[in-house]
């Protein structure tokens, strides 16, 4: 598939590519000093909620520019706005919570990223974080947090739970994720949802694990040509967090079959 020809759905077999990350990695810390080095890259970083991206953004946010750095919300009004080429020219970090159809066409020319989290852990942190007050003044999902217990929540159907919870990384890989955009796409079978998803990690310079941050985030770090700091920071880490083992068995169950796909494409990315 072409990814700059737009909406293309004729899944084609994968070939398993090396990730661009083995070669930057190769970089050495004096070519980053060295007076002569090469500018830095732009970094496009595809953000999935609650895999430790934000700890990322405010490192990149502290050491770059301010008005070089778009994240979130700055951007992108959801679900399904595209990014303005012209607008997003003068920056050096662009990251949200896009999906990769809105992102596709700045992977090519730029050092890009994205992390990925076990799917039950995600979402047990997920429910945390949505219980904060602000976050439940601005996301629906967050507000249902305060009408459902977590079992509840975790089993829930209305819509905004959906679109954050049922397979939520292999949707924002393959195309986007929120509940208009899922259901402007042509209907498409599961199979074909993960392929997609699969393929698109390919493009990505660097495919990142929450539970390999540290080691991940000093890739991004030595591509962007900045210091490695002595101690890899860590932003809003869930306090007293929710465990698999206080949810109901049940629940647990619902949880495994609802996030399958999400299992199978990160069992996938480490394989890569």
């Amino acid at each position: 598939m072409d990814r700059h020809s737009g909406a293309d759905y004729n899944v084609q077999p994968i070939q398993k590519l090396p990730l661009r990350t083995r070669e930057l990695s190769a970089i050495s810390h004096s070519s980053q000093q060295s007076s002569t080095a090469a500018s830095a890259p732009r970094l496009v970083f595809l953000h999935i909620v609650k895999t430790a991206g934000t700890s990322l953004v405010e490192y990149l946010r502290s050491r770059l520019p301010p008005d070089s750095v778009l994240s979130h919300g700055d951007f992108l009004e959801y679900p399904g706005q595209r990014l303005d080429p012209d607008s997003m020219a003068a920056y050096s970090v662009i990251s949200g919570h896009f999906g990769y159809s809105q992102i596709k066409e700045y992977l090519a020319d730029s050092y890009s990223v994205t992390f990925l989290r076990d799917p039950i852990d995600r979402v047990l942190s997920l429910y945390k974080y949505c219980l904060n007050a602000d976050m439940q003044k601005r996301f629906a999902a967050a507000r249902a947090t305060a009408e459902l217990s977590v079992d509840d929540f975790m089993t829930s159907v209305r819509p905004e739970v959906v679109e954050m919870l049922d397979n939520q990384q292999t949707w924002q890989l393959a195309d986007t994720y929120w509940t208009v955009d899922r259901q402007r796409q042509p209907l498409r079978s599961d199979a074909e949802l993960l392929q997609l998803a699969k393929a698109h990690l390919q493009e990505f310079s660097l495919v990142g694990f929450t539970d390999t941050f540290a080691e991940d985030f000093r890739k991004v770090v030595l591509a962007m040509q900045l210091p490695e700091p002595g101690h890899v920071p860590r932003q809003l880490r869930t306090q007293d967090p929710v465990l698999p083992e206080h949810l109901q068995d049940s629940t647990l169950a619902t949880l495994k079959d609802r996030m399958a796909l999400d299992y199978e494409l990160l069992e996938y990315a480490r394989s890569l």
